[in-house]
């Protein structure tokens, strides 16, 4: 059967279902959170989150997401049933879920979640290629377009991905990995819509409260990861455990910012840390201290570290303390770096 043609047939359903026992169904809920139910972690969000290196932002901003749709891809049957959202503050989370109790129902969450986006930042797990862009296509359908964008969407898969050794590629991997809990009883991603076609036909309370659930999981997942996170970027500011290597030195901050973390008292410094703060002494043109870092990376066992080194050292006019360093170097390391250093391996006359 066509989208449309069921949506006319489940139109006719919806008001019987609603008027049932002379009760209306309504297709919003509110739910408050301390929280994350599974984990009992706090749902709780500190005045400011970290989002990078160098910028906070206020938790009001921030609207969590997510949302359960009839499939995967792009065709005219995938639309969505169910959109999940909160806030967090002081006290914890205020969710509110927005469910399609028929299809015909669509347009109405679509137009309710839209109406509270706006000049927020909203926060997905892969929802700038999955759930922002089928909210969109279908609020397109119903011409409902006079809505002001987001102000921004932190999408934390990209970003967990990018600072996290652990690259998830699911929410629940994202949960199992940083979060350390995993789901019991919990429908999965493959059975939410076939849960929620069971729920059409039946009328099945038990398998939307099912649907619910699950959502809301989600949505307190990505308050508890965006606190971990924030958490991550504030400690890699202050130049702890290796994270300026891990998350900052070639991601987000710019060579002051790189410079200044670095050279902080207390930052233990790996042998890459070290080659970062000779190329950026050499930006400087202060070659003396790019070759102190650049041999001290070296020496830490970074290979790639010598040429730098060697040409540093030439630029300082010290052709002879750079010879004995190529020459040094093209006994003992491989043919990658040696083709570099040939041309600095002769005696000078």
């Amino acid at each position: 059967m066509h989208l449309e043609e069921r949506l006319r047939a489940y139109g006719l359903k919806a008001k019987a279902v609603h008027e049932k026992n002379g009760v209306y169904r309504e297709n919003i809920s509110h739910f408050h959170f301390s929280a994350h139910p599974i984990s009992n972690e706090s749902a709780r969000l500190p005045s400011t989150l970290a989002i990078n290196f160098y910028e906070d932002l206020n938790r009001d901003d921030f609207l969590f997401f997510d949302l359960e749709s009839t499939g995967l891809g792009s065709s005219e049957q995938v639309y969505p049933f169910l959109i999940g959202y909160a806030n967090a503050g002081n006290t914890g989370a205020n969710l509110t879920i927005l469910f399609a109790n028929t299809p015909a129902d669509e347009k109405d969450i679509l137009a309710n979640f839209l109406s509270v986006t706006q000049e927020k930042v909203l926060v997905s797990f892969n929802g700038k290629s999955f759930d922002l862009p089928l909210i969109l296509r279908r609020a397109e359908k119903y011409n409902l377009l006079g809505y002001k964008k987001p102000k921004a969407h932190l999408d934390l898969y990209h970003i967990i991905r990018r600072i996290y050794p652990e690259k998830p590629a699911r929410l629940i991997d994202a949960e199992s990995r940083l979060l350390n809990f995993s789901r019991t009883d919990d429908l999965n991603g493959s059975e939410v819509a076939q849960a929620y076609f069971e729920f059409l036909q039946f009328n099945n309370g038990l398998l939307k409260d099912k649907i619910i659930t699950h959502n809301t999981w989600d949505i307190l997942s990505l308050i508890n990861l965006t606190t971990k996170i924030s958490t991550a970027f504030k400690s890699a500011r202050e130049g702890r455990v290796l994270w300026a290597y891990k998350i900052h030195r070639d991601k987000s901050a710019d060579n002051l910012q790189k410079k200044k973390l670095l050279i902080k008292e207390g930052t233990i410094r790996d042998e890459k840390d070290e080659y970062a703060l000779g190329k950026i002494f050499r930006h400087e043109k202060d070659y003396r201290r790019a070759a102190r870092h650049f041999i001290l990376s070296y020496r830490l066992g970074y290979a790639s570290a010598v040429v730098d080194a060697v040409r540093a050292l030439k630029r300082l006019g010290k052709h002879r303390s750079a010879v004995h360093l190529a020459q040094y170097a093209l006994k003992y390391e491989d043919e990658r770096v040696q083709r570099h250093l040939v041309r600095y391996a002769a005696t000078p006359s």
